[in-house]
């Protein structure tokens, strides 16, 4: 048996590390730790990083499957549901008044950001201007 091939053992697992591998995740953190945390991903994502990996049979898998399993989508954000009905109309037109309001509001908002920070690129150039005429004032003073 060779486990020095990319080929799976027979007990379903991956290849063993090999020393090369090894010395290079190794030294690689000891020189700079981004290239061993390379070595380390290359592993991870290749599913050499623990018997059975290949097969998906991480830590995680199981909570995975259980978020899914009660409704979830694993690592998502919420999001506001326009879209469904409270069988209310009109609750159901408040609310879309209301989210048509905060939506008016966000983008007032992102307006009055952008103002902000052409005011300030406004503020900076005249600094910067007046720095320069203070400096070529200066300079074509005579020494004294």
């Amino acid at each position: 048996m060779n486990t020095t091939t990319a080929e799976p053992v027979a007990c379903g697992s991956k290849r063993k590390w090999s020393a090369l591998e090894l010395a290079v995740m190794i030294g690689g953190f000891i020189v700079f730790w981004p290239i061993g945390l390379a070595a380390l991903a290359l592993k991870l994502i290749r599913g050499e990083m623990w018997p059975g990996a290949a097969q998906s049979d991480s830590p995680w898998t199981a909570y995975k499957a259980w978020r899914e399993k009660a409704g979830e989508k694993p690592f998502t954000m919420p999001q506001w549901n326009t879209q469904s009905s409270s069988g209310n109309a009109a609750f159901d037109a408040y609310k879309r008044e209301q989210l048509e309001r905060l939506e008016a509001e966000r983008r007032r908002l992102e307006d009055e950001q952008k103002a902000f920070g052409e005011y300030l690129a406004r503020l900076r150039k005249a600094k910067d201007q007046d720095e320069f005429d203070r400096f070529m004032a200066e300079r074509t003073q005579p020494q004294v």
